[in-house]
């Protein structure tokens, strides 16, 4: 069976108190999927430090069982902006882990910048490589504008951003926490003429996993899925504090990131439509606020610019999602 190549973009933060565990989650699901050969991991400032985000995602993949994997440092901060009004927002939360000692922390495996390392890897496999950006679009950005070529030796971005249906109701009504920290980042990526997937909010919200799902994974045999089951607890734990308003985070958490990795994996998961996408970057109020216009109301759109994601058949990503991750035995050691 022919692999196809991506790299996944991320701010992991599982395993951390108080961050959020899906990117952790999308990971394992990319590295234990027989269809995909994941190239690396290119950490991005965004759910925690850039530094914390390297330091999680080496310890994934000693988890995940493959050591080898290349983990890269990209950018520490947003284009534009600090990231100062966003961990206020964070650290308001009871339960939100402080920084680390810089003395705890892992570094990458490779020295070379995230997205220096991303240009060279789509010459070197032009056409073949989807990147599936899971975090703030910073990275991306970084490389776009720093190599000309690279939106279209890309053969495809798939972003975890916006929400093409309904407002947000995220980091803010309309923003969306990877919209929201980057906006001006994800506007170089929707003007580089790249091919360009969007799964948002409006159907990652749809997809949950609950507590029973985190009893099921500590029954497992499998390690890695007995300490997810632990961090889904804890997690749930922290959005019913953080979020008490919202009935769902008593007994569940969202798997934002997982539904665009299983959306790849499996299209046919997702309904899709084509838009017109641009991303708020000057008004406060709607900063980050994504508008995908699908033809919808009485203006003209201008000519699409990527592909969004509409509706969502939640019972066929759930089956996909637990039978990967909420292990009953332990994984073939050759995935």
């Amino acid at each position: 069976m022919s692999r196809r190549k991506v790299i996944i973009d991320t701010d992991p933060g599982l395993g951390e108190p108080g961050s959020d565990i899906d990117d952790g989650l999308a990971i394992a699901l990319a590295i234990r999927a027989p269809e995909l050969e994941v190239l690396g991991l290119t950490i991005v400032n965004g759910n925690v430090t850039l530094s914390t985000g390297v330091h999680v995602a080496r310890n994934l993949v000693d988890r995940l069982g493959v050591t080898d994997l290349p983990v890269l440092a990209g950018a520490d901060a947003p284009l534009t902006r600090d990231m100062a009004s966003v961990r206020a927002l964070f650290d308001a939360v009871p339960g939100h882990g402080g920084p680390r000692d810089p003395g705890e922390l892992r570094g990458p495996t490779v020295e070379s910048d995230a997205a220096d390392w991303m240009i060279e890897q789509a010459e070197r496999y032009p056409g073949e490589i989807t990147v599936l950006a899971i975090g703030p679009m910073t990275n991306l950005a970084v490389a776009i504008r720093r190599s000309p070529a690279f939106a279209a030796n890309v053969r495809e971005f798939v972003l975890m951003a916006g929400s093409a249906t309904t407002y947000a109701q995220n980091i803010t009504v309309v923003g969306d926490f990877n919209a929201y920290v980057d906006p001006e980042a994800l506007d170089v990526v929707l003007r580089s003429g790249g091919r360009i997937t969007m799964v948002g909010l409006d159907q990652t919200s749809r997809v949950l996993l609950t507590r029973d799902d985190a009893d099921q994974m500590l029954a497992s045999v499998d390690p890695f899925s007995k300490w997810v089951g632990e961090c889904t607890h804890a997690w749930i734990d922290y959005l019913a504090r953080a979020f008490p308003k919202r009935a769902e985070h008593e007994f569940g958490c969202f798997l934002h990131d997982p539904l665009v990795i299983a959306a790849h994996l499996d299209p046919g998961i997702c309904q899709w439509d084509t838009a017109h996408v641009e991303v708020e970057l000057i008004s406060d109020l709607a900063r980050g606020l994504v508008v995908a216009d699908r033809g919808l109301s009485l203006t003209v759109p201008a000519p699409s610019n990527a592909t969004v994601a509409v509706d969502t058949d939640v019972d066929a990503f759930r089956r996909l999602f637990l039978d990967r991750i909420a292990l009953t035995s332990a994984p073939d050691p050759g995935i």
